[in-house]
């Protein structure tokens, strides 16, 4: 965290707003856009909570990056089909009481465009019913710096405990990226 901090602070002039909505302890789901692969070092820092995230095996493929990978608690999940394994270790997570970093979309998104949150987001929070942490990243431009602002936690309460139809699960996924967009926004 020191390294890619000072790199952070050094290379890309940083700037972060919204620390202070960081709950100190308790689970957590952080979602955030994605556009770089710096994101996730980025959203650790400035969360400054271990988190663990969830990566397309293929990036597990090489073992010597697969390895680092897992060492920091980055663990694979299958694209493009249900990835129950995923999914469970994912909520073991946030039983107990840790932080779970997830890009809704499921990849990067060129263009600094938002996409659809894919539905494995949606299912995670609302099984967990865990709070979750909006935050959204502005990669530096001609003249601004990298920019990231973390939200104010919401819950998805009202949608707890009963039987939730496809319309509603989309809402679901409409709302948490309503909600980086939001951050996002903020920072402009």
């Amino acid at each position: 965290y020191i390294l890619v901090n000072l790199y952070l602070k050094i290379i890309h002039r940083w700037k972060v707003f919204g620390r202070k909505n960081v709950p100190k302890k308790g689970p957590l789901i952080v979602v955030s856009n994605h556009v770089s692969y710096l994101d996730p070092p980025i959203v650790g820092c400035a969360v400054n909570r271990h988190l663990y995230f969830m990566a397309k095996e293929e990036l597990f493929q090489k073992k010597w990056f697969g390895f680092i990978l897992r060492q920091i608690g980055t663990f694979p999940v299958k694209r493009g089909t249900p990835d129950k394994s995923a999914i469970r270790r994912s909520l073991k997570i946030l039983k107990d009481g840790k932080v779970l970093c997830m890009f809704p979309e499921g990849t990067r998104m060129k263009g600094g465009k938002l996409g659809k949150a894919k539905p494995g987001v949606t299912l995670i929070a609302l099984m967990s019913k865990s709070p979750i942490l909006p935050v959204g990243i502005k990669h530096a431009e001609e003249d601004k710096p990298l920019r990231v602002s973390v939200g104010e936690p919401f819950s998805l309460e009202e949608y707890h405990d009963r039987k939730l139809s496809r319309e509603e699960k989309e809402e679901v996924g409409e709302l948490i990226m309503e909600k980086i967009k939001k951050q996002l926004e903020s920072l402009d």
